[in-house]
């Protein structure tokens, strides 16, 4: 009688539970975020722990501002390149290949998916940004100025000089849906200084000419991308950790200012490069924070983090056949000789296939 009694009871209590795990949806109360794999989308991928950890060796998921949990997911080494400063990814569609710079190398890089072709070249001085050219050949941002760049012959043709007497250089820079390339400024002393001195420009596809369309000056751009239509703007001056948007037209100063989204105190590093996505998102690396993250368009709140291996991933590009690969480029060049060693992925090219039918936007040519 005792083990009847047991028995009945028992089965009540399992009955009881998996009636309050369906009412509950069957959630606990922690939940870790899924990892996607390659090729995997976020409704198939299922929860499990990332095999990509923080900084601090920390695997827990970011927690989204206002609750919930940032999908996570994993990069692989595409290319080892061992960039020093890797940077400014771009995909040309026509050739179907990615092309970027590796900074302090000296160097412009390209690479294509399909055929594994890698190829670089030797750069006369240091390059922050660049631009695809309609009519071929590339608009390098050098240290000199802004200058055509054809680099099969090595031929370049100074466009216009830049921020003449300041200790700046061009940074971070993209074409506009309408073809014309804007462009921010790097302080090369601003880790000392701290001085608001750099600023940002815009080379009109018109008549070449270079006019400033921001009201302030800033210590480093970045984060410069364009949503669809073309009529937003993200930038960010990476120490302040706060990516701004703005209302765009590509005959008038940026206006309109808001603040998008910002970074915690407690977080290391800054923004860096950004790319927006079919859908709106923005794909920021956080240089010197071991991650990429998405940027809901209509929030500014995190729903996708990418945990990289490496302190300093510096931006990010979609691409591939389908549009659909986020590459991103990384940097060593402040690394020591040990931390160097304990982070073998710094200064290689990354990629993941992005989930849920998210695609990359073309990128516009400079129409001059």
């Amino acid at each position: 009688r005792r083990k009847a009694r047991s028995g009945e009871v028992l089965r009540r209590f399992v009955i009881l539970g998996m009636l309050c795990c369906a009412s509950a949806g069957a959630v606990s109360p922690v939940s870790h975020a899924p990892v996607l794999r390659a090729g995997e989308g976020a409704a198939d991928a299922k929860p499990e722990r990332s095999s990509v950890g923080s900084a601090d060796g920390s695997k827990d998921a970011l927690r989204l501002r206002g609750g919930g949990d940032a999908v996570q997911l994993e990069a692989k080494i595409e290319l080892t390149c061992e960039n020093l400063l890797g940077e400014a990814p771009m995909w040309h569609d026509g050739e179907q290949k990615l092309y970027w710079l590796d900074i302090n190398g000296k160097k412009l890089w390209s690479y294509s998916p399909s055929t594994s072709e890698m190829r670089n070249w030797d750069l006369p001085e240091v390059a922050g940004s660049f631009a695809f050219r309609e009519a071929g050949g590339f608009l390098m941002g050098f240290v000199s100025g802004l200058s055509w760049y054809d680099p099969e012959t090595g031929a370049v043709e100074k466009v216009c000089s830049y921020e003449e007497g300041l200790n700046t250089r061009p940074n971070d820079g993209k074409c506009d849906r309408q073809g014309n390339f804007v462009i921010g400024s790097y302080n090369n002393n601003h880790r000392q200084d701290q001085k608001n001195i750099a600023g940002l420009w815009r080379l009109a596809k018109h008549d070449l000419s270079l006019s400033e369309i921001l009201d302030y000056r800033f210590r480093c751009s970045n984060t410069i991308a364009f949503d669809g239509p073309g009529t937003t703007m993200y930038f960010c001056d990476t120490p302040t950790k706060q990516i701004f948007k703005f209302d765009y037209a590509p005959d008038r100063p940026l206006s309109n200012k808001q603040l998008f989204t910002e970074m915690s105190a407690e977080d290391a590093g800054g923004p860096d490069g950004a790319t927006v996505d079919s859908e709106g998102g923005v794909w920021v690396a956080q240089a010197g924070n071991w991650k990429v993250v998405r940027y809901r368009a209509s929030d500014g709140a995190v729903d996708y983090e990418v945990k990289l291996p490496l302190n300093n991933p510096t931006s990010c590009s979609i691409g591939g056949k389908d549009m659909d690969t986020l590459f991103i480029t990384t940097a060593r060049h402040r690394l020591s000789d040990q931390e160097r060693k304990e982070q073998p992925g710094a200064g290689q090219l990354w990629s993941l296939k992005l989930p849920n039918g998210i695609k990359g936007l073309p990128e516009p040519r400079l129409a001059a």
